[in-house]
């Protein structure tokens, strides 16, 4: 039997890959099909809002009241009336101790966060106007495009952490 021709089986799996992208002066861009990315990006992003919310809502609903579960830890005894009161001034005083400690924290990471952004954007920016040059001349809106984009991803990251300790303690 003939030996099967590998040239063309080969060469159908990359038109497939291919056909959502056309090479347009040397540069790859996307088709039609791409379009409906920035719509799902969005709509994902809105339902991982509203998770978030339900979850902060669900979280927040917990009280903070040695007695609200009624079944004793394995090993121990029921709480007595006596107990309850002081036990719960016991955890409002450690709740205290927590969110002073986790407020410190996020001072001293954010005031570092703060600094390396001052001196990462303008370096960033920089560089990646002066790389992608053309023709000698330097791609401004480039560098500051992406410096910005930095910019802007570190500050949510910064509200996101924020967040999530709040959220924590």
């Amino acid at each position: 039997p003939p030996a099967p021709d590998t040239a063309a089986s080969t060469s159908a799996a990359p038109s497939r890959l291919m056909d959502d992208f056309a090479c347009v002066n040397g540069n790859i861009t996307a088709s039609d099909a791409s379009e409906a990315a920035p719509a799902l990006i969005i709509v994902t992003g809105l339902i991982g809002i509203a998770f978030s919310v339900f979850l902060l809502k669900l979280v927040s609903s917990i009280a903070l009241d040695v007695a609200s579960n009624n079944e004793p830890l394995v090993g121990s005894e029921p709480i007595n009336g006596a107990d309850v009161a002081e036990q719960n001034a016991r955890l409002l005083e450690l709740y205290a101790a927590i969110t002073t400690g986790a407020n410190a924290f996020l001072r001293s990471e954010y005031k570092l966060c703060g600094i390396f952004i001052v001196l990462a954007f303008p370096a960033m920016s920089v560089l990646i106007a002066w790389g992608d040059k053309e023709d000698g001349k330097w791609e401004w809106k480039n560098g500051w495009l992406s410096g910005v984009s930095f910019v802007v991803g570190a500050i949510t990251s910064i509200v996101c952490g924020y967040i999530g300790m709040r959220v924590a303690v």
